[in-house]
């Protein structure tokens, strides 16, 4: 399809089977995250399914603003265009109000929302000069409904929803769209990394995932739809 979509956190999980989906569909991606050694792994993978001439890899974090205009620009410079902006980047954890240190929340905000909010602040000039473009927002079930244990993530996924809505209200004659999606809990190393334990049965595979984000991407909803992905 030959468009350019830039997507947060992605060299695992969610981000890297959408990057996957998005080239072998014919696209050029921008992949990125904080670890460049995870990057350079996750390029060597995509370069299977993909040309490696479609594939953008950088290094940054979508908590410093500073990353976000130098990986935007290499973006720009490279490709010439970003005409999807995939917010993926995520963590989490699993612990109660009461033992959650500030810097755990911190972390969690910063780069659940915070980053969220950089990237489509940064973005939105650069898609209204080029006359379009869509930004799409992961979010969760987690930012509908509130769980134990989940108290900085669900705040940030609340926030990511709300900001999608925001941004859908500002952008809408601009010729900019803006959708998040909400999957339920997706077989990825976030699971295991937070110490929980979820029937595998129940977890949604991350390039079934993709798949849905991509079919989202086609733009054809109107902006600030919400798209619930649960099975």
């Amino acid at each position: 399809m030959n468009r350019v979509v830039m997507i947060t956190g992605s060299t695992r999980g969610i981000g890297f089977a959408t990057a996957a989906e998005f080239l072998k569909k014919g696209d050029r991606i921008v992949i990125f995250c904080r670890h460049e050694g995870h990057g350079i792994e996750a390029e060597r993978q995509l370069a299977s399914v993909g040309p490696s001439e479609n594939i953008l890899r950088l290094v940054g974090d979508v908590r410093k603003e500073k990353d976000i205009k130098r990986m935007i620009g290499q973006g720009l410079k490279r490709f010439g265009r970003i005409d999807i902006l995939i917010n993926n980047a995520g963590i989490a954890a699993y612990k109660s109000i009461e033992v959650t240190t500030d810097k755990e929340w911190n972390n969690i905000i910063d780069t659940n929302l915070k980053g969220t909010f950089l990237f489509i602040r940064e973005i939105i000039p650069v898609m209204e000069k080029q006359g379009n473009g869509l930004i799409i927002n992961i979010s969760s079930g987690l930012g509908v409904e509130g769980k134990a244990n989940f108290s900085a993530y669900c705040a940030s996924k609340f926030g990511v929803i709300g900001l999608t809505r925001v941004a859908a209200d500002e952008i809408q004659n601009r010729g900019l769209k803006v959708y998040a999606v909400l999957p339920g809990a997706v077989d990825t190393q976030l699971i295991s990394d937070i110490g929980i334990k979820i029937d595998p049965s129940d977890l949604l595979a991350p390039e079934y995932l993709a798949r849905r984000i991509f079919e989202a991407a086609q733009g054809r909803r109107k902006t600030g739809t919400l798209f619930e992905v649960y099975s």
